[in-house]
Order: structure tokens, then sequence, then C-alpha cells
């Protein structure tokens, strides 16, 4: 029977679409009726019939209407996310150069007030502009020369103390050694004990203190400063504080190690003692 059925509703699929068709005109008709209602003995059953094939139809096509809408909203927050990530990026460059110069201009305040207030003699202000490729801890250049009046050996001094030595100069730039380098020594002093000691570069980022008599008093933790001796550096600059002290019995001197203030190579402001 269900067979019979098939086969008669294939031989027949297009008068039952045309009955179908015929079917829902008369529901739409009924329904926009503007003054009368249709109230006849299949009215219920045809519109609950037709309205539940309208829901189906309608449904792929609300679905798709959504599907499109929340695609328009999706590029709408990509391209908003895009603006606002680009927003984002350029305040995080401001804020980055914002700390810079903040940084930059506390290290500025401080030099400024270690000119006033420690060094006594005439200087030259300058920037670091590069370290020394060989090493970082053995030299660094200025954009400072002989047209300004450099000179080599003189003392070169950042808001933190003692940073270096001039070696070399040229016209617009110069050539300056650090004082981690073997090849700088100057006059330093013990600013608890009141020991003189020289200063120089071990070439690893270390002082050494030469000098110092097995009976003279240098203990771990001491401050080291520049003792003014010599002519290199104004009395009174950080150089740094003493990390290891060895003394042998048939030693005349003591062994001390010095390790440099923390901001050797962090400053870009420098003055040079003349």
């Amino acid at each position: 029977m269900q067979r019979g059925f098939r086969k008669f509703f294939k031989k027949n699929k297009d008068f039952f679409l045309l009955i179908l068709i015929i079917l829902v005109t008369l529901v739409i008709f009924l329904a926009h009726l503007n003054s009368k209602k249709y109230s006849g003995f299949l009215s219920g059953p045809i519109y609950t019939s037709i309205f539940f094939i309208y829901k189906i139809a309608d449904y792929p096509v609300k679905l798709s209407s959504n599907i499109f809408s929340n695609y328009i909203d999706l590029v709408s927050v990509k391209k908003d996310n895009k603006i606002l990530l680009k927003q984002n990026n350029i305040l995080k460059d401001k804020i980055y150069k914002l700390n810079i110069f903040k940084i930059e201009n506390g290290q500025l305040r401080k030099l400024l007030n270690l000119k006033k207030n420690v060094i006594s003699k005439k200087t030259i202000s300058a920037v670091i502009t590069i370290h020394g490729i060989q090493s970082w801890f053995k030299s660094f250049y200025i954009n400072k020369g002989q047209n300004n009046g450099i000179n080599v050996g003189e003392g070169v001094v950042s808001e933190s103390g003692a940073i270096g030595r001039i070696f070399e100069t040229g016209r617009y730039s110069s050539k300056a050694i650090a004082i981690t380098n073997p090849k700088c020594a100057f006059s330093v002093v013990d600013a608890k004990t009141g020991v003189v000691g020289i200063a120089k570069g071990i070439g690893n980022g270390y002082l050494k203190i030469k000098f110092v008599f097995s009976t003279q008093k240098a203990n771990i933790g001491d401050k080291i400063l520049t003792s003014g001796l010599g002519g290199v550096f104004t009395a009174g600059l950080s150089v740094g504080h003493i990390i290891k002290v060895t003394s042998k019995p048939y030693d005349i001197f003591k062994k001390i190690i010095v390790a440099p203030h923390k901001n050797l190579f962090n400053s870009k402001n420098v003055l040079i003692e003349r």
C-alpha cells in the first residue's frame, strides 16, 4: 500500500504542489483581510497547517539573515579591533618614550646636582654614543672631541660617579676606557677607614685596589670613592664597594676586589673633568 501511495504521489506530485500553493495563497489572503475574518469550517486546520509550513520555510531565511548580520558585526568588530590595536601600540610607544625621557631627566638632574655640589673642576658635557666593540667593560665613545677641548687622560663622570678616562681623541668624538679596563688607574679612598690606594681595572667588570698595606683596615662592603689625588677625578665621586679582601701573613699588601657602582654603563649623559 505504501509503495502504491509513493507511486501515486510521484505521478501526481505536480498536482499536490498546486494544491499546496493554493492553500498557502488562501491563508495569506485570509490573514490580510482588513475588515472581514474568515471563520469557515476548515479555517482552523488550514491556518495551523499553513502556519507550520510557513515557519519551516521561514527558518532558513531567518538563519541566513542572522548569520549574515553576525558576519557584518564580526567584520565591524575586526575593523574596530585593528583600530584599537593600532591606537594601543601608539600609546605604548608614547609611554615608552615618556619613561625614557623621565629616566634621562632624572639622570640629568643628578648630574647637575653632582656638578654643583661635588665637582670642583671645569667640565664639558657629552653623550655616550656607543660602547666599545672589544669588550663591554673596557671602552665607550662620546660625541665630543678635540674641537670641544677634550684631552687624553681626562676623567669621565656620570650622575652615579666615576666611569672612565679619555683614551683617544678625534676632532668630533673620543674614545674612553672604563674604570674596569686594565689600562685605567686612579687614586681612591675607603670612605669608612680613610685608607688610600690605587684602583685599577681587572677587565672582567671589576677593579682591584693596589698598595694597601696588610696592616691597614679595609673591609667587605666599604664604599670606595675617588680621593682627588693625581688630578684625574674630583674627590668624593663614587667608584664602587669592596666585595673581597685577602690578606696573608707574608704579603706586604692586601688584595682588594671592588665591584663598580651599578650604573657604570647605564648612563647616557656624562661630564668630562678638565
